[in-house]
């Protein structure tokens, strides 16, 4: 065997060994698609509405195997296929595992229903709603809260929820606000998945995704049922 064929099989054996290795992929850009098959023509993943799901930046997603330029990923139980230029593989473990079954189903009552929603440049002192339901075996969140004093304000989101705990929700959809003394009055869009949160204790899962329009902090919360 000449060195350059020795050289070649120590390179597969390497790349090989990293593959084996590797639990997942994590996503290092934004706006990075989701396709259905390992190739830029094929049908990118998309939500109820027929919108691109965006994985957010740092995203943990199940690595399943390599195919071209692509990885091929479990995302939330459908295989995808993500590019390789904008992600990198790891064998760490995701930095939260979603509910077992059984909790799961405790916490799905929890969260099914009707919920109180705000963004705090409308109003802290009234409130929209946002309601979840079960449709599929995917929990489905569609709210919207509206401005009582400027006339077409507003904070809309529609989109589907994942339960990671009691205090973590994945949202991907749409978030959309519109403040007539932000973005010069037009609609700020959010797309792709956001990341809810409750800390100290709070009664509500604030977006943790925070920046908006004009460099403005966005508190969008979306507030747990009443007991």
């Amino acid at each position: 065997m000449n060195i350059k064929r020795l050289f070649a099989s120590c390179l597969l054996a390497v790349v090989a060994c990293i593959f084996s290795w590797a639990t997942n992929v994590v996503v290092d850009g934004t706006h990075v698609r989701l396709r259905l098959g390992a190739s830029t023509s094929a049908q990118i993943l998309s939500d109820g509405n027929g919108d691109p799901i965006y994985p957010a930046k740092g995203a943990v997603i199940p690595y399943l195997a390599t195919e071209g330029n692509f990885y091929k990923v479990n995302y939330n139980g459908t295989v995808a296929y993500i590019s390789r230029d904008y992600t990198h593989l790891s064998d760490a473990a995701a930095p939260s595992s979603k509910a077992s079954s059984a909790k799961l189903s405790a916490l799905e009552k929890k969260v099914v229903g009707k919920h109180m929603l705000s963004l705090q440049w409308i109003s802290w002192d009234y409130f929209g709603s946002c309601n979840i339901t079960k449709e599929g075996g995917r929990l489905r969140c569609v709210g919207q809260q509206l401005s009582r004093e400027n006339e077409g304000d507003y904070l809309k989101i529609d989109g589907y929820i994942t339960i990671v705990d009691e205090l973590n929700l994945e949202f991907t959809g749409t978030i959309r606000t519109k403040i007539y003394h932000l973005n010069g009055g037009e609609e700020w869009l959010r797309e792709g998945t956001y990341h809810f949160k409750s800390t100290q204790g709070r009664r509500y899962w604030r977006m943790q995704e925070m920046d908006g329009p004009d460099g403005v902090t966005d508190y969008v919360d979306i507030y747990m049922k009443r007991k």
